[in-house]
């Protein structure tokens, strides 16, 4: 889900929250030793990303923060903020070469990191630690 999150608004937020979780409280950062990345670099995206990405010719930048429930992949396009919000349940992540590929149903993004690093590997074993969880307290077998 692609979402237009320029400016502040309580019903975007609500909507965010219902797919992803809330967001983490501050306590909870420290303790996880954070929740988000540092810039990375676009490489490549899906068709409905790549028309609001390429309305610019600058390098094009984005960042993720961990939820509850899923993952928050933002971006910026001239002078607006998107967020691809992505649940658990249709995250699926693979690095291969440096580069990293976040697909969900059928919309992707590839990234790497934009200087000469390498993606940060402590912070995908954190996601999938945390979608690993989720899967643990989620019972689908039992819900009706």
């Amino acid at each position: 889900m692609l979402i237009n999150i320029t400016y502040a608004n309580k019903e975007t937020d609500k909507q965010i929250a219902d797919v992803v979780g809330r967001p983490y409280t501050l306590i909870e950062k420290i303790r996880m030793r954070g929740v988000g990345t540092s810039k990375m670099q676009i490489v490549e995206a899906d068709e409905k990303m790549a028309e609001l990405l390429n309305i610019s010719v600058d390098t094009k930048y984005c960042y993720f923060e961990l939820r509850t429930k899923g993952l928050i992949i933002g971006f910026q396009s001239i002078l607006k903020t998107y967020v691809w919000v992505i649940p658990f349940y249709s995250l699926s992540i693979y690095y291969n070469g440096g580069l990293l590929s976040i697909y969900s149903n059928t919309d992707f993004m590839k990234v790497k990191k934009p200087f000469y690093g390498s993606v940060d590997k402590k912070y995908l074993k954190k996601v999938l630690d945390c979608k690993a969880k989720y899967f643990e307290e989620s019972d689908f077998r039992n819900e009706e």
